[in-house]
């Protein structure tokens, strides 16, 4: 549950704010987790942005962009957008090999939002940067009616919402990277898969609910969440080996495919991400990877 604290996870528990969970035991006391020890160290709160008006899901978006990272990911990634929903707090992740592939996203995000929720994108806030304020969006927000609103130059805090998202998924995903001992390329896989945890817990926006009870009406069940970077055992396909080769490969487990309802799995042999969802989960074994040692 992407290093979420113990209290948290019980909380959610016994509010019932999601499904087929147990509450962590009280008896077995407190221990220091390794991963959030070299992530969260020295982490200062941000200052909160209070916007007294109500919003219905949807109707105001904040977008900011983190990059470029160290390394580029497995994918040839460089940035990571995040799209942030004001008033339920459910987040949306794009990796972007450049900037100037943001507007894309937003566009179809947008779209998106109408045509599977019904429900219309009225305003959207972000630092001004150049690749949210392109004349080919601005004119896709005139066309659908969106007030685009811009913060303050160089004053983050006056983007609050969306530079503390960013915060946290770095934050989430690095403790993750370091607790499943993977390299840095893997940030993209690690972030996404943070984003994924987080719409699964406690929304600051309303009490006792999570991002993605609000937006989808329904409590999220963690039945199928298993620990990132875990040893995983990837069936291969009986058409693609002979009678006498092993039928599964080894990998490492690395986030979830909404869309198929599948897991996105690292295949070691292989050296690349794959998606299946004949996989058996070793979550005792997190043996690491140094990506270099793959690469051809």
């Amino acid at each position: 549950m992407g290093h979420a604290p113990v209290e948290v996870l019980r909380k959610m528990v016994d509010t019932k704010m999601i499904k087929d969970a147990k509450a962590p035991s009280k008896s077995s006391g407190t221990s220091v987790c390794r991963g959030c020890q070299q992530s969260k160290m020295a982490q200062k709160p941000f200052p909160s942005n209070h916007d007294k008006r109500r919003y219905d899901t949807f109707e105001l978006l904040h977008f900011d962009i983190c990059g470029p990272m160290e390394e580029n990911s497995l994918g040839g990634s460089k940035y990571l957008l995040l799209i942030v929903d004001e008033a339920s707090g459910c987040m949306k992740g794009f990796c972007l090999r450049a900037k100037s592939e943001s507007e894309g996203c937003i566009k179809t995000y947008t779209m998106k939002v109408q045509t599977q929720f019904g429900k219309k994108v009225k305003f959207v806030r972000h630092d001004g940067a150049r690749e949210f304020a392109t004349n080919s969006l601005k004119d896709f927000y005139e066309v659908e009616g969106i007030e685009q609103q811009t913060t303050v130059p160089y004053a983050h805090q006056t983007n609050g919402t969306a530079e503390r998202a960013i915060r946290t998924i770095v934050t989430i995903g690095r403790s993750m990277l370091h607790h499943a001992k993977l390299d840095k390329c893997f940030w993209a896989e690690a972030a996404m898969t943070a984003i994924y945890v987080k719409n699964r817990l406690p929304s600051p926006k309303i009490e006792h609910k999570t991002p993605f009870e609000i937006v989808y009406k329904s409590k999220p069940s963690v039945k199928h969440m298993r620990v990132f970077g875990c040893r995983t055992y990837i069936l291969t396909p009986k058409e693609k080996r002979l009678k006498w080769d092993p039928k599964a490969r080894t990998g490492l487990f690395l986030g979830y495919e909404e869309v198929s309802k599948a897991y996105r799995l690292y295949d070691i042999e292989a050296g690349q991400v794959v998606i299946s969802r004949d996989v058996n989960f070793d979550e005792c074994r997190r043996p690491g990877l140094r990506i270099a040692r793959h690469r051809q």
